[in-house]
């Protein structure tokens, strides 16, 4: 199953059954947050994708193509039910660590072009708070 077609996710929106703990929701919230995180600020970066790329195969070990990080990024879940409520109900079904790693990658692609706009701090603080963590998680001062 590819990664990009977000199939546990939109399973979910479709009246599907959460299971906790199925690393099928770490690996498309995952994909789903970065990618977007690509179109935050409405310029899609190539570093922004370059990194996104490196991160997949840093936490997932699987390799996703740029074309991929971009189809994930208009992914038509986003049609479906907001973000913030699409990331709040995946994030019930993670760990502390699973949620802390997903905001410290989105940190990397944020930065990739070394310009971080406000539009992408907003997401970032909208990402965090979905995905109920405190200030204190999201600066890495609590322990895992």
């Amino acid at each position: 199953m590819a990664l990009v077609e977000l199939s546990y996710i939109k399973k979910l929106f479709k009246g599907g059954h959460e299971s906790k703990g199925d690393p099928q929701a770490f690996r498309e919230l995952l994909v789903m947050i970065l990618a977007r995180a690509t179109d935050a600020d409405a310029y899609t970066h190539p570093a922004e994708v370059d990194t996104v790329q490196a991160v997949i195969k840093e936490h997932l070990g699987e390799d996703i193509s740029s074309a991929d990080v971009r189809i994930a990024a208009l992914s038509d879940i986003y049609e479906s039910a907001p973000l913030e409520k699409c990331i709040s109900r995946i994030s019930s079904q993670l760990s502390h660590a699973e949620r802390q790693s997903i905001v410290r990658a989105l940190v990397a692609v944020l930065k990739a072009d070394e310009h971080v706009a406000s539009t992408e701090a907003g997401y970032f603080n909208m990402v965090a708070n979905a995905l109920k963590l405190s200030y204190a998680d999201v600066a890495g001062l609590t322990s895992e």
